[in-house]
């Protein structure tokens, strides 16, 4: 029989007062769903299995020379990040969690209960656990070559002396960490039950392998989605309307449709080969570049995309309405009204047939939905 549950929360609580902390990190991952698509099944399993390792606290230290300022990669909101190698050579990031903080502790055990019940090679792969130490608990992470988008693009922008173009991603490669993301996030949407909700999408927490391929990480926020009654629709209308001047529409919605707006500004700054992009109609926003930059995106000239295309990329006429046709998806990401925005299925068939994008119209997506399927959209 299938268990929703309507409160991650609450998931969470039930399972660590059946169990102890160490207990979760060492049960065996499972599928929530058999339905899988992945870059490769092999490293799925693979990443089940060592997701139950447990290192010692001595081998944390030996493999980031005693948590070196030099092996730090930087400090997170939930943990430091160091660089390590365990023996073997095997290369590795290290999560140092403050345990002593309640919020950080639960974010620690969140993100080991969620390795413990989902796999998919899209995520980054969890290696391993030390929770030996009563004040500082680690997570042991496999290395990424390229590091997180954001840090990449950093690093180059500042190796080229160019802080607008990521003019080292050709469109393929662009095409290619879209389509990672997308799978990633399909996964949770679709092919898990309940539908889970990633919440933390952006450059910053897509890290990349050698090859360009996506793996999604900041996984500590992940929850079950939450169906919003028309109770709920207005307590969220009353906090909106009192924090409008702090944080962006939407942000504290554990819903698709949420995670869809961000995929789509992540989308958007592929394009446009620039990143951080802030919402559309902040109050306090004076200059908005994002509302600017989406007016070009129309389907009644499609040629005005060159003027928002990142500037680096070499492309002709052909792979021009490719762009657009991307930059067309991201626009309906980013639709301010939730139930009008695409779900992840519809946005992945997209990015692998961008030009069917081309040949139809894609603002008419959220009325087939709804006569599709109502009852599967309702209140995202």
């Amino acid at each position: 029989m299938t268990r929703v549950y309507d409160n991650w929360d609450r998931l969470v609580g039930a399972t660590l007062l059946r169990e102890e902390l160490r207990l979760i990190a060492q049960r065996t991952p499972s599928h929530i769903s058999s339905a899988s698509p992945s870059p490769s099944s092999t490293s799925s399993s693979s990443s089940s299995s060592l997701a139950r390792k447990s290192f010692t606290y001595g081998q944390i230290l030996q493999a980031t020379h005693n948590l070196s300022s030099s092996n730090l990669i930087m400090a997170g909101l939930t943990g430091d990040l160091y660089t390590g190698v365990l023996e073997g050579r095997i290369r590795v990031v290290v999560k140092k969690v403050h345990s002593s903080f309640t919020k950080e502790d639960f974010y620690l055990k969140q993100e080991l209960l969620f390795y413990s019940k989902v796999t998919h090679p899209r995520f980054v792969p969890l290696l391993g656990h030390c929770l030996e130490n009563e004040m500082h608990k680690f997570l042991v992470y496999k290395f990424m070559p390229r590091m997180d988008l954001y840090s990449f693009w950093f690093k180059k922008a500042v190796q080229s002396h160019n802080d607008d173009c990521l003019d080292w991603l050709s469109w393929d490669k662009r095409l290619k960490i879209a389509r990672g993301v997308a799978e990633g996030l399909d996964y949770l949407h679709h092919k898990c039950d309940p539908p889970l909700v990633h919440r933390n999408i952006d450059a910053g927490g897509i890290l990349l392998d050698d090859n360009f391929e996506a793996r999604l990480g900041r996984l500590n926020q992940v929850c079950t989605e939450v169906k919003e009654t028309n109770r709920n629709k207005v307590a969220r209308f009353l906090q909106l309307t009192k924090d409008s001047e702090k944080r962006s529409p939407g942000t504290s919605e554990a819903t698709c449709a949420f995670d869809v707006f961000c995929f789509g500004k992540l989308l958007l700054e592929l394009v446009t080969g620039k990143l951080n992009f802030r919402p559309p109609n902040f109050p306090i926003m004076k200059d908005d570049t994002m509302a600017n930059t989406l007016s070009y995106i129309t389907s009644l000239d499609k040629k005005l995309i060159g003027s928002i295309v990142d500037r680096s990329l070499i492309i002709d006429e052909e792979l021009l309405m490719e762009v657009w046709a991307i930059a067309f998806v991201a626009k309906a990401c980013l639709d301010p009204k939730p139930s009008k925005r695409p779900e992840l299925s519809f946005i992945l068939e997209a990015l692998h047939n961008p030009m069917t994008v081309v040949t139809s119209n894609f603002l008419r997506w959220p009325s087939r939905r709804k006569g599709k399927n109502t009852q599967k959209t309702e209140g995202r």
